[in-house]
């Protein structure tokens, strides 16, 4: 149990005190106030301003036992501020003097950590007043209390809010706590006195070192935080000020912790320190000097979902090549960013990346693949200019800055140097070895020669590479700190011999151990006389039935399952296993991607219907519990809107216009109506679907009252997906579609990984841990899993970015090219990951592998398994658990007509069966937010398809093309928008170079094309055909994009080669132009492989025909699917497809 939730049941038992004693919890205002009275506390209300307010909301007087508070707001405005009060005296002890700023009732009990949130971090003080605000809630409306009514009583939470007279808004927040959040039912505090352990002799030297520079080299399970606190201890028993400690720390959850353990045996002194992340203190100095830096006084902060944004509508004006992308350029900018991230993380501006790449365009000589990584690099650097104008013109920063401006600011500006030295004169870092190279490079000029400097790390452990971390750090650190001393903690505390022996032999392959000192631990706990153990089984799903197995097997044996955890080094592998082992009857703590859970895609599928005029989303809710609708009248609802040109929400009347739906669904569809009742369609988000979740679903009490642990997932599924909600960033247009386009993005760009995270309260449900190695850092666990120990599962293919950093960029990687120093660098990072995870065992770890790949060919084990094979055991696999039937995918379709489907459909369905459903046989139409280049394609497209129709065989005069093309930009293009010429001008140039591509050969009128099976026919028309100079078929298609790697391996170009030979004889040539790119590729294919491709189309008609549509989950594509928050699901019944 953490600090906040002492604080919280604490205010709980006084509330309940206090209702046993005769006080009215019904009369907040007096009821605080009988607290206060009965703590011998006088109250006193003020005027808003008063002076002894202190320029406050409300204070307390330490000495005079007095709670000040402003005499404004309702009822609960002011009994909330007692409250608040009363938990200084209550929690802290009443022995300080307070001035209460601000107050946050409907705070929640964590910020989502997504966006900014997930580096901002809050100091000492405002740690105090979240922790406040939370008791001051639970005193005037404890969770127990807001559940019975909602659950025994049967109050909804605006009946609650009425009868208490406290906003709607913190009555939801409360019973969302309630309700969906698991009761903690630890007893102790997490934070516990650090004189209650005793240390060890290697502990006590190194927190007592003193003047110089020194590195502890803390290896896994040796109580390096335990020896950060003695250290601490030690300089404020000598009198040092706690101000003047500056405490520095990797994750916001590490300083929290930190916090609260110094906070238990002394918390004056802890409040006073400062205590954060560098990216924290970073923007402590930037908002301190903000006026250095040319800053406003707290600059916004951008993500890099914002980033994007920003520079979306400058790509048409950069001429770009490498990293040209005129349709969506989303995930070419996120890479670009990504770099430009990384240059951050050295101090290279983009003046010095510039600099970098063109010495690399300058010495790349008549070497092509040089040549063409230097283009890119310069390209990354165009961008990064555009970038940080457009960042300056605005006042913005990114995560990037919150370190590399203020390391720039301090080495160059004395004044502010001498500031930071005089107030931090002690400086303490953990996890030393995940610091970068601007982190590195701070703290070289706020320490100077490091006298008072102390770091704590484990190089073994360097893990975050893709952030700029490097384990050089930990060993350039005596040339950084000249003198500086190393010494390494001794004892391991965590794990029993046997584990320790383990990766002990694996750290003595490992790159990261070359420059640390030799690991030498010697084991508190002793020999444990159990081996750790490496199974083999054949399959990936024999392997997922191993580990449900031995999982099993250890539960009963007395391990109960909150103890064992499974670790994987990524999350779709997790994801997979995940579903495997739930589908054995194996509970399992994994939120996994939130946003494509099926109770989250239920609430986003409703919030769509909000301002969908074709309500797509029913196809959704018409599987929901209670509003259950057959697939073919929802078709039928679906078909009457999309042919109505209906407004939004008019669905909700459309039962009327259909008296042929059954009463069922008539019943059914004015039930999904009565959930919009009442709402404000651009009303805030969190607000609606929190009424949704909380009274007209009922989702929370249903979830709360089930209790088993898939439930209790769901429900913190539910809590994490609406505090994500709560805050969104401020922008134009409809806040629902706002709300669903920025989820869209979070997901491609993988943005969404920090809501994978659980809320602290989750460690009471007794269900398997999993989570990516990363994620398990500073952690340990009884029993630990390491599936996936096969060749390219760990260690993983070393993939090389997209942007490749210029050579010379990277500290440390002197002789290397960029491509060779990040290749290095990876090789690296999958050794300390398997470190890692093998160090979080405490009596048991258990390694697994498959045999066999999915084609039948042998799968390798790990090059990491030989240097340990001789420490495991390999015991035979018990019986393994079977797993539950797979949903069937297939729909009942009645053809009424035999279907005919273009080539392009088909390739859809191979791209993704479900949307092939989705699009062409249920017909739902729909599209995602329509960016600028979309709405520029569509001219094109426009333009294109008039070309095919009126000029066939012959060229438009000029004069007619552009009147076409001015007709098609009025009705389709993005003729409003801020730089409507540049994208004009680039629209314009597409359609020139197809006009010139139009040129080559003879052409000939087109004719539809035809392949025939039994279950169905592919019509294909190509854009042109011609004849070529020798006489050829040339049959053309156009594409408005540019090449991508394997391109004709996409079913579509089979097809059309299929028709071409078939129509026009075996010489028939298929080409290809990209107007993007303006190339054209002519179609190469063997004989074999087009006989494959052959019987894969013919296979696909067999599926369609008999309604086989699984679903094909892909990272990049899902995102972008018009269907993304229906898919899943379908309601039941057959449906009848009259036409295609």
């Amino acid at each position: 149990m953490d600090a906040t939730e002492a604080a919280r049941r604490e205010a709980e038992r006084i509330h309940q005190a206090a209702v046993a004693a005769g006080d009215d919890p019904w009369r907040l205002l007096d009821f605080v106030r009988r607290e206060a009275v009965r703590r011998e506390l006088d109250v006193y209300a003020l005027p808003s301003g008063d002076s002894q307010l202190k320029g406050g909301r409300a204070a307390f007087d330490s000495q005079a036992g007095i709670i000040l508070y402003e005499d404004t707001g309702s009822e609960f405005d002011r009994a909330f501020l007692i409250a608040h009060e009363l938990g200084h005296v209550v929690v802290e002890g009443g022995t300080q003097d307070v001035v209460t700023e601000q107050v946050e009732p409907e705070r929640s009990v964590e910020d989502a950590p997504v966006g900014i949130e997930k580096v901002l971090d809050y100091g000492a003080r405002e740690r105090r007043e979240i922790r406040m605000d939370l008791f001051a809630r639970e005193l005037l409306l404890p969770r127990s209390v807001v559940r019975h009514l909602h659950v025994c009583d049967g109050c909804s939470s605006a009946d609650i809010a009425t009868r208490l007279g406290v906003p709607l808004q913190v009555v939801q927040q409360q019973l969302l706590d309630a309700l969906l959040l698991p009761e903690d039912s630890s007893t102790e505090s997490f934070a516990v006195p650090a004189e209650a352990l005793v240390p060890d002799s290697t502990q006590i030297a190194a927190a007592e070192h003193r003047n110089g520079a020194f590195q502890l080299q803390a290896g896994p399970g040796t109580g390096k935080t335990r020896t950060l606190v003695r250290r601490i201890e030690s300089l404020l028993a000598e009198g040092v000020d706690p101000v003047s400690i500056l405490v520095l720390t990797f994750s916001n959850k590490a300083a929290n912790e930190l916090s609260e353990r110094l906070a238990a045996s002394n918390p004056t002194a802890a409040a006073a320190m400062w205590i954060g992340t560098f990216h924290a203190f970073g923007l402590d100095i930037v908002r301190r000097f903000h006026d250095k830096l040319g800053l406003p006084s707290d600059p916004r902060l951008v993500d890099r979902s914002e980033a994007i944004g920003l520079l979306e509508d400058e790509m048409p004006r950069l001429p770009l090549r490498h990293y040209r992308n005129l349709w969506d350029p989303a995930l070419d900018l996120s890479d670009m960013l990504q770099a430009i991230s990384r240059a951050k993380d050295e101090v290279i501006d983009a003046a010095g990346y510039r600099t970098l790449a063109q010495v690399m365009a300058d010495n790349a000589g008549h070497d092509e693949d040089a040549t063409m990584r230097a283009e890119k690099c310069l390209e990354v650097a165009l961008l990064f200019e555009t970038y940080e104008r457009l960042m300056a013109a605005k006042q913005l920063i990114d995560f990037g800055d919150l370190v590399a401006l203020p390391v720039r600011l301090v080495e160059t500006d004395a004044e502010v140097r001498v500031a930071l030295k005089v107030r931090h004169q002690h400086v303490l870092v953990d996890e030393y070895q995940d610091v970068n190279r601007a982190s590195v490079r701070l703290l070289r000029a706020i320490v100077g020669d490091g006298r008072n400097l102390w770091v704590v790390g484990d190089a073994r452990q360097s893990i975050y590479r893709f952030r700029g971390a490097s384990a050089t750090n930990m060993a350039q650190f005596a040339v950084d700190f000249p003198d500086a001393q190393m010494r390494q903690l001794g004892v391991n505390y965590r794990s029993g011999r046997e584990v320790i022996e383990v990766f002990t032999a694996f750290s003595g392959t490992m790159k990261a151990s070359a420059d640390a000192l030799p690991l030498q631990l010697m084991a508190d706990r002793g020999v444990l006389n159990v081996r750790p153990e490496f199974r083999v089984a054949r399959s990936t799903e024999d392997e997922i039935s191993a580990v449900a197995a031995v999982i099993q097997a250890q539960q009963k044996a007395g391990i109960p399952y909150r103890k064992q955890a499974l670790l994987c080094a990524s999350n779709a592998r997790l994801s997979e296993i995940a579903e495997g082992l739930e589908a054995r009857g194996i509970p399992v703590l994994h939120l996994g991607s939130l946003f494509e859970r099926p109770e989250i895609k239920d609430l986003l599928a409703l919030l769509s219907m909000l301002t969908d005029p074709h309500a797509v989303g029913l196809v959704r809710a018409a599987t929901m519990s209670a509003h259950e609708m057959p697939l073919q009248e929802v078709m039928q609802i679906i078909e009457h809107l999309r042919e109505s040109k209906a407004a939004a929400l008019y669905w909700r009347q459309a039962g009327e216009k259909l008296p042929s739906l059954a009463a069922e669904s008539q019943a059914a569809l004015s039930r999904v109506a009565g959930l919009f009742s009442g709402l404000n369609p651009v009303g805030n988000p969190w607000t609606i679907l929190t009424t949704w979740v909380i009274d007209r679903l009922e989702l929370a009490k249903t979830l709360h009252l089930a209790r088993d642990p898939q439930s209790r997932m769901k429900g913190l599924a539910l809590w994490q997906f609406l505090n994500f909600c709560r805050s969104q960033p401020s922008e134009a247009g409809i806040p629902s579609v706002r709300l669903l386009d920025r989820i869209r993005r979070l997901v491609l760009l993988s943005e969404d990984r920090g809501l994978r995270q659980l809320p602290g309260v989750a460690e009471s449900i007794d269900a398997v841990r999993l989570m990516t190695i990363h994620g398990s850092k500073g952690l340990e666990f009884d029993i630990v899993h390491i599936p996936g120990m096969v060749t390219s599962g760990l260690p993983r293919n070393n993939m090389a970015p997209r942007c490749v950093p210029p050579d010379g960029l990277i500290h440390g990687s002197q002789g290397m090219t960029g491509l060779e120093a990040v290749k290095a660098g990876h090789d690296e990072e999958e050794e300390c990951l398997f470190f890692v995870a093998l160090s979080r065992a405490r009596d048991r770890l258990f390694l697994y592998a498959s045999s066999v790949q999915a084609d039948g060919k042998v799968r390798n084990p790990s090059r990491f398994i030989p240097s340990i094979n001789h420490l495991l055991v390999h015991p035979a696999n018990p019986a393994q658990r079977s797993r539950a039937a797979r949903p069937a995918t297939t729909v009942g379709i009645t053809w009424e007509e035999k279907p005919v489907w273009t080539e392009n459909q088909v390739n859809l369905f191979e791209r993704c069966p479900r949307r092939f459903l989705y699009t062409h046989v249920l017909k739902l139409g729909g599209r995602r937010t329509e960016t600028a280049f979309m709405k520029m394609h569509n001219v094109v497209s426009d333009v294109f398809d008039w070309l095919k129709t009126v000029h066939e065989t012959t060229t438009p005069s000029e004069s007619e093309l552009s009147l076409r093309f001015e007709e098609a930009w009025q009705a389709k293009g993005p003729a409003d928008h801020g730089y409507a010429e540049d994208y004009r001008r680039i629209g314009r140039r597409l359609v020139d170079y197809l006009i010139e591509t139009r040129s080559n050969g003879i052409r000939s009128p087109v004719a539809p094309l035809s392949l025939g099976w039994a279950e169905g026919d592919i019509l294909v028309k190509p854009d042109s055909v011609a004849r070529g100079d020798r006489g050829q078929i040339v049959v053309g298609r156009v594409k408005t994009g540019k090449p991508r790697l394997k391109a004709f391996d996409d079913i579509e170009y089979t097809i059309l080669h299929l028709a071409a030979v078939q129509a026009y004889g075996g010489q028939t040539q298929v080409e290809v132009t990209y107007l993007t790119s303006e190339t054209t590729e002519s179609m190469s294919i063997s004989a074999r492989k087009l006989e494959t491709r052959r019987q894969k189309v013919q296979n696909i008609v067999q599926s369609v025909r008999s309604g086989d549509f699984p679903l094909k989950a892909e990272a990049r594509a899902c995102p972008r699917c018009p269907s993304f928050f229906i898919c899943g699901e379908l309601p039941d019944g057959a449906v009848t497809i009259k036409n295609l």
